[in-house]
């Protein structure tokens, strides 16, 4: 077949060297961020009992069970809502 030999690529763990790196990698947390949201209404229609308007909410992103870093993700849009 023209090989002589398997190569494979090095692992970065050899039991001794290289764990520190992949420490968060291989030891997973469950963590649960706090957000925030703001929403403000400004349309009634109170014969329909409908009312609308826009929100802002901020949030931290994944960290992929505690390996990473979060990022801010902010969202903004419009909501509505059927009052009953």
């Amino acid at each position: 077949t023209g090989y002589d030999m398997a190569v494979a690529l090095p692992g970065l763990q050899s039991g001794e060297e290289g764990d520190a790196e992949l420490f968060k990698e291989n030891n997973k947390t469950f963590d649960v961020g706090q957000g925030r949201i703001e929403m403000e209404v400004n349309k009634v229609n109170a014969e329909e009992s409908e009312i609308g308007g826009v929100f802002v909410a901020s949030q931290p992103g994944d960290t992929d069970m505690g390996s990473k870093v979060p990022k801010k993700i902010l969202t903004k849009g419009i909501f509505y809502a059927k009052v009953e």
